[in-house]
């Protein structure tokens, strides 16, 4: 049975519904994604208080083994988390029958992101990552590592000193173990600002390249993509390598923890189903996520 293996940010997704004047007003590009700090956090939880829609468990690759779990595969986590509620909030969003988180403690706050939802559905992502900051390769559980089947992780972990390093000492260890590899490019904001760090992952003969066209397009324009591409083409479907398939319409409530959803579902039904009927079937949960107010259904 397939067995998925991931790390990356934990995060506790806190939903906000604002107007397109109001997202002007914070400063940051619609659909896109930044950084903040601890004191912008506290500003922004404040002022945007009465428009909180919901506190859940996220960070995209949490949400890709929330979703591949879903379909009854084995799947482990390893993350940095404080030793607050928050983080025990983020436990307990998984399915403890077939997922196991493995965590270091942290002296900082567990991380949170702002998903600031305007009228069209669209997400809008500001990021405090706190104790994602002490993501270290002492958070890897490297017994459980190497009998896995997939490792998975994205460019949230590579944008930090130490969320680089574990990568590095994660893909030591799958090369050894002959493991299959997914990464996933996150967010375009990432692409640009870690270029060196994507592409020195890719040099890795990674097995699979997830991302948005946007994302895709941006980093064919200056590196060279040698492994299979799962590419989102956001309500139109997505497509994987060459096989192409199309989303059915939908009424969107929120587009947050779609493309997660499509990577773990996707990931944990392909060895059973084969490209194509994975795809269907990742969609189709991926349009569920859409249909509701979280990244996870």
């Amino acid at each position: 049975m397939t067995r998925i293996y991931g790390f990356g940010n934990a995060l506790i997704d806190i939903e906000i519904s604002v107007s397109e004047e109001e997202l002007v007003s914070i400063g940051i590009e619609k659909g896109s994604m930044e950084h903040i700090s601890s004191k912008q956090k506290e500003l922004w939880t404040k002022k945007f208080k009465k428009n909180i829609i919901s506190k859940q468990p996220g960070g995209s690759i949490a949400n890709s083994i929330y979703a591949a779990s879903n379909e009854n595969i084995f799947c482990n986590f390893s993350c940095s988390l404080g030793t607050d509620d928050e983080a025990k909030k983020f436990i307990n969003g998984f399915n403890s029958n077939n997922t196991q988180v493995f965590s270091k403690p942290s002296q900082k706050p567990t991380g949170v992101c702002f998903i600031f939802t305007t009228p069209d559905g669209e997400r809008t992502m500001a990021s405090n990552l706190s104790a994602n900051e002490d993501l270290l390769p002492q958070c890897l559980n490297i017994s459980v590592l190497e009998k896995s089947r997939w490792l998975i992780f994205d460019s949230f972990s590579v944008c930090t000193k130490n969320g680089f390093a574990t990568a590095k000492e994660a893909l030591r260890i799958a090369k050894k173990n002959q493991l299959k590899v997914a990464f996933g490019l996150a967010d375009i904001s990432l692409v640009n600002s870690n270029l060196k760090e994507i592409a020195w992952v890719l040099n890795q003969d990674i097995d699979l390249l997830v991302g948005n066209e946007i994302e895709v397009n941006l980093l064919q324009e200056t590196t060279k993509i040698d492994c299979d591409i799962l590419c989102s083409l956001d309500s139109r479907g997505a497509k994987f390598n060459e096989i192409k398939v199309s989303a059915e319409k939908a009424s969107i409530v929120n587009t947050n923890g779609a493309g997660d959803a499509l990577l773990g579902v996707f990931l944990s039904l392909l060895e059973r189903l084969g490209p194509e009927e994975s795809l269907k079937s990742a969609i189709n949960y991926a349009t569920e996520v859409c249909l509701v107010g979280g990244p996870r259904i």
